[in-house]
């Protein structure tokens, strides 16, 4: 198998996940952009938005880099060890923060599992030009990360919503809720003369 037929069978799956993640990674700014007060004002949830976004932005970093043509094999290679070193230290620091902030310790660790994929595939794929082991460890990593992004954005977005909703007043101007408050309060309103 050369080299042209390995990229040709994968770039359907990573010019997938290159969209996949760029519209998840929009969402996940549309999302911030919609309730940024309650994102930003808590620590937790400002770490778990930096952390889907730059997750995804991620996602599409590896898709592109598996996407090179095979002429610039040693290129994606070394791209790949560059991310890999990168994002690694980047993670890392955040992930300490993290941790700080509340962070579920299972996502965290799957994290840390996924973070160093690229340096290996990448080294691998200098070592062994022709092996398919890189494509395979990019896509199984990219995939799990994706579910796991899913869930933290999901998350994100559940809280910033409950958070909105949570701190807008409630208005007693409507009939119903005044005889809520009635109910609430034991008083029975009767009408016409006692």
């Amino acid at each position: 198998m050369t080299d042209q037929v390995l990229v040709q069978e994968w770039q359907p799956f990573f010019m997938t996940l290159a969209g996949a993640s760029a519209a998840l990674a929009g969402l996940v700014f549309v999302a911030m952009s919609l309730h940024p007060w309650p994102i930003l004002s808590n620590p937790l949830t400002r770490a778990r938005a930096f952390a889907a976004a730059f997750g995804f932005l991620l996602g599409v970093a590896w898709a592109l880099i598996m996407l090179l043509p095979a002429c610039t094999a040693p290129v994606g290679s070394l791209l790949l060890i560059a991310l890999g070193i990168g994002e690694s230290i980047f993670i890392g620091y955040r992930q300490i923060q993290i941790r700080k902030e509340g962070m579920s310790v299972t996502r965290a660790v799957v994290a840390d599992f996924l973070v160093p994929a690229p340096l290996l595939a990448g080294i691998v794929g200098l070592l062994q030009p022709h092996s398919e082991f890189p494509f395979l460890l990019i896509a199984i990593m990219a995939g799990v990360g994706l579910f796991l992004l899913f869930a933290q954005s999901w998350t994100l977005v559940l809280h910033s919503i409950i958070s909105t909703d949570a701190a807008q007043p409630r208005s007693g101007n409507s009939p119903q809720d005044s005889k809520k408050d009635d109910t609430k309060t034991g008083s029975i309103t009767r009408a016409g003369p006692a």
